[in-house]
């Protein structure tokens, strides 16, 4: 697969992400976007992860900051970047869920709140 080719495909992978965030967040009143841009006159690359929270202005909540070595071309370097970000978030995503799992097993009064407000239905698999 071509450069091209493979940067179309992590690019729709990256904004289903984003889209499929967005759809479970929505009843919260949360919107998540992302821009993903060369700086400088392609000497590197941002991508800002952007939450909209529903009665505040945008806020970029992260942002990644990449230089663009001379033996790379734009369209690589992108692709790369994408792919890093994915990681980085998925690793933010994993090691926010172990922690939570900790605290789940040794915190009994935790445990007790959120038995009962899933009862209550407060509290969703969503």
């Amino acid at each position: 697969m071509k450069t091209a080719e493979k940067l179309t495909e992590i690019k729709k992978v990256l904004a289903t992400c984003f889209i499929n965030a967005t759809d479970k967040a929505m009843a919260h009143g949360l919107q998540f976007k992302y821009t993903s841009q060369p700086v400088e006159e392609g000497k590197g690359w941002v991508v800002d992860i952007i939450v909209k929270e529903a009665g505040y202005s945008e806020r970029t909540i992260q942002q990644f900051k990449y230089t663009r070595p001379d033996n790379i071309d734009p369209k690589n370097m992108e692709y790369h970047v994408i792919l890093d970000v994915l990681g980085a978030l998925a690793q933010g995503a994993l090691t926010t869920w172990y922690e939570v799992a900790k605290m789940l097993a040794t915190d009994t009064d935790l445990q007790k709140v959120i038995i009962d407000e899933t009862k209550k239905g407060n509290i969703t698999s969503n």
